[in-house]
């Protein structure tokens, strides 16, 4: 019988280099993974700065309703957060 499987003369060298290689890709990948969450963090600082500047924009515009509103969103956290008493 022809035995395709090849015995290599140093199984620790082997196990070593696969050990080497596998540390090598997930080295590569967490770099990857780095990478692609610093390029997130940019854009959602973008996004941040773009939905701020929108909304200083319409209290300038329109200063009266943005009282209200503001006034409004207030008494519904209060009312939300404040203690209840039975």
């Amino acid at each position: 019988m022809d035995h395709n499987i090849s015995k290599s003369d140093n199984p620790a060298k082997d196990l070593r280099a696969g050990l080497h290689s596998t540390v090598d890709k997930v080295a590569d990948n967490i770099s990857s993974l780095g990478d692609q969450m610093g390029a997130r963090g940019d854009q959602l600082s973008a996004a941040y700065k773009r939905f701020a500047e929108s909304g200083r924009n319409y209290v300038r515009k329109s200063p009266g309703t943005s009282l209200l509103v503001a006034l409004a969103a207030g008494y519904a956290v209060s009312k939300l957060l404040g203690s209840r008493k039975h």
